[in-house]
Formats: C-alpha cells, structure tokens, sequence
C-alpha cells in the first residue's frame, strides 16, 4: 500500500477485495455450506418469538441465500444485502421471494423501525472496525422497538488480508475486535443481550450473540 494512500482509497480498496472474492468463488462457497445445526435454527428461531407473520427481517451479508436466507423466507418477507453481485444472483435463484439489495451494509439505508429483525452471520468482519460501533447504532435503528438482532462474532481480534483464502484461488480481508468487545458495542448502541453461545460449526468457532433492542420512549 502506498504512503500515499488516502483514507478513502483504502476503503475503496478493501471493499473492492472483498466484492471481487465473493464474485469469484461465489459457487465454491456455497458448496461448502452445510445444513443448518439444531443449535442454529434454534437461535434463528428465537429472533423470530414473538413476531407478527408479516413482520419483515433484514439478512446483512445474505450471500447466495443458502441455508439461512431461505429458512427465514419460508416464514417472514425477507430484504438481504450484499455486495457481491454473483452471490446476490443466486440469491434470488435459491429465494424468489425475497429483495435483494448490492450494497455495503455500512452505506444502506432504511427508514427507523422497518424490521422486525435484524441478521449478520459471518459479515461485519468485512467491514473495517472503526465504521461498527456506527453500523450497530444504524441496526438498532431500523428494527422496531424490542426486534432481535442476531450476529456472529469471531473470538479474537484482527486485520488483514490474505492473498488465496482457504484455497479458493480468491483473496479476502477482514477487519474485526474481539468477542467480548462486540458485547460493549451492542449494550452501547442500545441492545441488550439475550443470548451468547460459543459455537463450532464447519471447523470454525465464533461467538453468537442475540441481542434485543430497547423500546423507544413512547413505545
């Protein structure tokens, strides 16, 4: 990277790195996807209590729609946001019923209380991690006053980028703290938390935290 690099292009930059990856290995990635656990769709099942049927659920990073987007479809309309445009292509193959938006989740925008809740499984960490405590304070915005948020966190803290992620001829960056820093952020943002689990799934381990939004003075 140049010295000579400005804030902006640096974003520009990363974002394009993750943009291009997914495009490219947008097929093998979802080959690599596995059915839900029951620890997960028990989860997903909890951010869905107490919702009317209409209510509509947003998906952050919804990729090609499989499994999650899909199982949320099946129950309540669903918006999913991505920034990849092949992955959002088999999106709307695997879930016909859903809207699905190209856009970085830190630059969308909708009106306050538009969702019952809020999705973000293995997202975030795309997004550089000075821009999240402002994102989190987006996403308690668009839920409807005491609407779940449920997110996955990785355990530690990094950032960087590698140059053929898991070997699928693609590169990938990531920017994120840790687990226990993410609990500080959401209680900051106005959430409080319900639920956080250490799980294992696909040889990864990350924190999954379901978080409930405050009700509104008034609300």
């Amino acid at each position: 990277m140049s010295g000579n690099e400005s804030t902006r292009e640096r974003l520009r930059r990363r974002r394009a790195i993750v943009e291009s990856g997914y495009d490219r290995m947008a097929e093998s990635y979802l080959a690599s996807k596995l059915p839900l656990t029951p620890d997960i769709e028990a989860l997903l099942q909890r951010m869905l209590d107490d919702l009317p049927p209409d209510a509509p659920l947003l998906d952050l990073g919804c990729g090609a729609g499989l499994p999650v987007t899909r199982w949320l479809a099946e129950r309540h309309p669903v918006t999913g946001v991505d920034l990849s445009a092949r992955q959002l292509e088999l999106a709307r193959t695997h879930v016909p019923s859903g809207v699905f938006i190209r856009a970085d989740m830190t630059e969308v925008d909708f009106p306050d209380g538009t969702f019952g809740g809020v999705l973000a499984l293995h997202a975030i960490i795309h997004v550089p991690r000075e821009k999240h405590s402002s994102l989190l304070r987006r996403i308690h915005g668009w839920l409807r006053p005491g609407g779940h948020f449920l997110a996955t966190w990785p355990l530690s803290a990094w950032e960087g980028e590698e140059t053929n992620w898991s070997g699928w001829g693609a590169p990938m960056w990531w920017s994120h703290f840790g687990a226990e820093t993410y609990a500080d952020l959401l209680q900051q943002a106005g959430f409080s938390i319900e639920i956080a689990e250490t799980l294992r799934t696909q040889d990864e381990t990350w924190r999954w935290i379901l978080a409930r939004s405050a009700v509104r003075d008034g609300g």
